[in-house]
Formats: structure tokens, C-alpha cells, sequence
């Protein structure tokens, strides 16, 4: 996400009346000069929702009805002076619809509204947020709450035992993308990183000694206060989401690398884990 001349791809949700996606994606741009680009995509099923069309309407006269509405929405952008554009299209395959639209864009950052599911929904389920983690070629904030953020923390969450160039180059993007939004948003930027029996991070060009690599070799290397390095040794999901529970952060960035097959269905990464259980907006970078 740069930090000037910001173009926020906002996903508008036509079942739902209340767009949380819009409302936090207004409140990023005031905050950082952004400009938001809405984008809906309806067909005869959502219609019957009757927010953006009505069942008995025509696809002609269901586009024009949601047109109408979206300029509605859009109307406190228009008040403020935010640049916004809109996009509307009619598809049955709405996901699929937004990553194509999200590809051909020139936008730094997906906003989109998500709600919390079950466990077996989300692994038996194709749900549009794993769809879209998976499948979307810039970063997407998950946003379960429209108000202002709880908190002044954001949480980069790196992997430092992995030392593929894959993971390598995710790092970097993390911490870069944790860097920008949070001077966008006036936040402070904290880093955690799960563990197994120690971090060795000679990759990094750090000397670990026995007990492995400190907060406050990481915190210089990083250029991040010691204190607000957070260091767990476990699995990577509840290591994470305990650190979560500690610090309560407003938003928390993780990775996400793509994953194929029985194996990317039944286990998924750790932003899908995360995904439903922490008690934050979810920053994801591919």
C-alpha cells in the first residue's frame, strides 16, 4: 500500500444493508488522500434482497436501480470531497466477477466486509473471503466493523523460520505494507513472530546466540522498539492469536501464500485461520 496517491477497491455487498466495507474505506481515505473505487456485482439471486434491486425488476432495470443506490452510498464521499468511482456489473458468479475486476484495476488495497463463520463452513465451504485470499493479486483488508478503530496498535506478523525466497519476499511485503497503512492511519507498528524451539535468523544476518534470536537484535535489525516485539514460541495460529489477546490491536497483517488441492482445503494457511477467531480487522498480503 504506498502511501500517497492511495486507490481503495471497496466491495460492495448488495444483501447487506449496512456496508462496513464503505464505511471504513471512507474513513481510510480521509485520513490518507485515497480514492475509492465501489464496486457491485448483482444477478436475478441478489435481487431478491431488495437493498439494490427488486425481484420482479428487469437485469436492465436491476443494474439502474442498484446504480441509483450506489450513488446514495456514496454520498458522504461526495460531501467530502473524496474522489470515488463506481463499478457495476451482472454476474451469477460474483467472486469470481471481483477477482477479475480487482486484476484489471489499479488499485493498492480490497476492502471488504467479513462476517464470522463456522468451522465447517469454512473448510467445506468455497466462502468468498478464502476465495478471495487465495485468488487476489493485492492486498485485501477484511473488515468485521464498520466504527473507528479500537486501538492505536497494528500487528505485522512475520515468519522468520521459513527461509524460501517465497517467504523471504512475503516478509518484506508484510512489514512494508504494515509500515504504510500504519502511517496512513496515525498507528503504531508492533511485529510478532511464532516459533518453534528457537528463531535462527543467520538468513537474516543475524547471530543467534544459544537461546536464538533476541527481541532486541530483531527490533534493530527491523528498526522496531524492542518493547514492541512480540515473540511466542508454538504453532503459528494460537501463538498469534494469544499475542492478539495481549495486545489488542486494531488491525493485524499477515501473509498468505497460496495454497492447492485437498491439503489448501482441509488445513489452510494461518490468515484463514485467524480469519474468524481474532478480534480484529485482518490485513492479508499475497
Amino acid at each position: 500500500m504506498k502511501q500517497a496517491k492511495t486507490s481503495l477497491f471497496v466491495v460492495i455487498d448488495p444483501t447487506a444493508p449496512q456496508q462496513l466495507a464503505l464505511v471504513k474505506a471512507f474513513l481510510i481515505a480521509k485520513l490518507g488522500s485515497c480514492h475509492i473505487h465501489a464496486f457491485l456485482c448483482i444477478d436475478e439471486n441478489m435481487a431478491g434482497a431488495e437493498v439494490f434491486a427488486a425481484a420482479d425488476d428487469s437485469s436492465e432495470k436491476s443494474l439502474q436501480r442498484a446504480a441509483d443506490r450506489l450513488e446514495e452510498l456514496m454520498q458522504p464521499c461526495r460531501q467530502s470531497g473524496v474522489p470515488y468511482s463506481t463499478e457495476i456489473e451482472w454476474d451469477e458468479n460474483w467472486i469470481d466477477a471481483l477477482v477479475r475486476a480487482v486484476a484489471r484495476s489499479d488499485c493498492d488495497l480490497v476492502i471488504k466486509s467479513s462476517y464470522e463463520h463456522s468451522q465447517a463452513r469454512r473448510l467445506f465451504s468455497k466462502t468468498s473471503d478464502y476465495h478471495l485470499m487465495r485468488n487476489c493479486v493485492r492486498p485485501i483488508l477484511f473488515t468485521h466493523q464498520s466504527q473507528d478503530w479500537k486501538s492505536d496498535r497494528i500487528l505485522a506478523c512475520l515468519d522468520l523460520e521459513s527461509t524460501d525466497s517465497a517467504h523471504t519476499r512475503l516478509n518484506r511485503a508484510i512489514l512494508e505494507d504494515a509500515r504504510a497503512f500504519a502511517a496512513v492511519v496515525g498507528m503504531d507498528l508492533y511485529l510478532a513472530c511464532a516459533f518453534g524451539k528457537a528463531i535462527e535468523a543467520g538468513h537474516l544476518g543475524i547471530e543467534a546466540s544459544g537461546g536464538g534470536v533476541s527481541a532486541a537484535q530483531l527490533g534493530e535489525h527491523f528498526d522496531v522498539a524492542p518493547e514492541r516485539i512480540l515473540l511466542r514460541q508454538g504453532d503459528a495460529a494460537p501463538a498469534l492469536q494469544a499475542i492478539c489477546e495481549e495486545i489488542d490491536p486494531s488491525i493485524v497483517v499477515l501473509g498468505t501464500l497460496a495454497r492447492s488441492g485437498m491439503s489448501g482445503k482441509l488445513i489452510g494457511n494461518t490468515a484463514e485461520k485467524l480469519l474468524d477467531t481474532v478480534d480484529a480487522d485482518l490485513l492479508t498480503i499475497y
